[in-house]
């Protein structure tokens, strides 16, 4: 059984890890790789030390260092360790989900044009031969970036430290050495960080209100220092369409579209991971696990992206359309409004403003209306239909195999969906608001001489919340 799953292993640091650079993979207008958000306070050491992800420790490793460094009280050490475990993190996730995305565009590319091995696909081997491809393509992707020594399963089989760094549980730790080396902006941001993935959490709220009081603090520079590339366009569109900038508005919005799937994809992919079935299934049963496993992780993906600031926001991709319509329809580019409107409708098809607002548009264009007017978007067609498909895939799971011996399945084939893990929004408090720069809310308390407990107590989750004057 050991062995197996360690032959597993093996064969997902080929399938699954992989580097890509970024840069030219980002869509126009997208902002910078986040691993510039942290590391404002990195010390001189990294200059001296050459770049740090070549040094031969993993992420893990240096998180590691970092809370060591903040049990024995050296602040310093703690702050350089941490930042260098975040940013090595993120280099890993993005260069993992970017070139499972590459591999992907690859194998389709060649289905599209129809280069397979042998003209007939007999017995769905084509299926079988685009999976091929696609393992020789990430294949080659670890090879030629010798991503192996960086890789982090050797030490975390059971994913424990992936569940840290999902879940933002550095940022406490790094709050606190900022702190004690008065980084006090930097400290309030990485408090901020950590209540936007768990807002409910008061200890950690209450250290963030405290840190905003501090003299020297600069609010202008408080952020989310995990924030996904698209928010700050999508804000920036929506402020422009406040002030009736229309052409700047469509221009930020449009490129907050493109840099929203992008982003979601990269979650998407980042999914398609290895996964300890817990037993030893047939071919076809492990391909199912697997894919329900992966399937459950993307969905929450969506969800995910819906949270902003510290506020969760329902069907966040299709309000783009919402603004676009507007803004478009401002401009007298109606053609341009109509098909924004429509791909809103796909999503929203009880919406009762909309309607009213396509009639306008279609009694001002007059003689110029075409079919093209009433074709929604591509990208929200091909988005709709995904979510759609997805949550039909998923009823079926928990349907039928619910049937079985009386509720009883597979470990895997019915692992819980937490699709609404954002269920409600959170209640308003004080806080970055969406449409300003200005944080208005709190500082993190200094940590003093705080027990490894305290920190550990930040984890606990109870109610906060943070103030948000634009709706979306």
């Amino acid at each position: 059984m050991v062995r197996n799953r360690r032959a597993s292993v093996l064969f997902g640091l080929v399938l699954l890890c992989c580097w890509v650079t970024i840069d030219s993979s980002l869509p126009d207008g997208a902002s910078p790789s986040p691993s510039s958000s942290v590391g404002d306070g990195v010390s001189d050491r990294e200059e001296d030390s050459g770049d740090p992800t070549h040094d031969g420790s993993s992420f893990i490793d240096q998180y590691e260092a970092g809370v060591q460094a903040y049990l024995g009280n050296e602040w310093e050490d703690c702050v350089y360790f941490l930042e260098r475990a975040l940013e090595g993190y993120r280099t890993y996730y993005e260069s993992v989900a970017n070139c499972r995305l590459e591999c992907e565009y690859a194998a389709r590319d060649v289905r599209n044009r129809g280069d397979f091995l042998h003209p007939s696909n007999v017995d769905n081997l084509q299926h079988y031969e685009l999976i091929l491809r696609r393992t020789l393509c990430l294949s080659k992707c670890a090879r030629k970036y010798a991503i192996y020594r960086y890789l982090p399963f050797s030490e975390d089989f059971d994913g424990h430290y992936m569940t840290i760094f999902q879940e933002q549980k550095a940022y406490p730790y790094l709050y606190a050495c900022y702190t004690k080396t008065n980084q006090i902006t930097l400290a309030a941001s990485a408090a901020f960080t950590y209540l936007v993935r768990h807002p409910e959490d008061t200890v950690m709220k209450k250290s963030f209100e405290e840190a905003i009081e501090k003299p020297g603090i600069d609010r202008d520079e408080i952020r989310d220092l995990e924030e996904k590339k698209f928010v700050d366009l999508l804000i920036g569109g929506i402020v422009d369409e406040q002030e009736q900038n229309w052409d700047q508005a469509i221009e930020q919005l449009e490129a907050s579209v493109m840099q929203f799937i992008f982003d979601e994809n990269q979650c998407r992919a980042f999914c398609d991971g290895e996964f300890d079935h817990g037993f030893l299934p047939d071919f076809i049963t492990a391909i199912g696990n697997h894919f329900t496993n992966s399937l459950y992780c993307k969905r929450n993906c969506t969800s995910n992206m819906g949270m902003v600031r510290g506020k969760y926001y329902e069907n966040l991709f299709p309000r783009h359309f919402r603004y676009l319509q507007n803004a478009y329809y401002q401009v007298k580019k109606y053609e341009q409004s109509y098909r924004a409107g429509m791909s809103y409708l796909l999503f929203q098809p009880d919406d009762i403003d909309m309607p009213e607002s396509l009639k306008t548009i279609e009694a001002e264009a007059k003689g110029s209306v075409t079919a093209n007017f009433f074709k929604p978007r591509r990208e929200a067609v091909e988005y709709n239909d995904r979510m759609v498909y997805e949550e039909k895939l998923v009823q079926f799971v928990k349907h039928e195999f619910d049937q079985l011996e009386g509720g009883d399945s597979d470990e895997g084939m019915l692992g819980e969906d937490t699709n609404d893990e954002y269920e409600d929004e959170v209640e308003p408090n004080t806080g970055p608001s969406l449409d300003s720069a200005d944080p208005t809310a709190t500082d993190v308390s200094s940590g003093e001489d705080a027990p490894v407990d305290a920190v550990n107590e930040l984890y606990r989750k109870e109610t906060v919340g943070y103030s948000d004057r634009d709706e979306l």
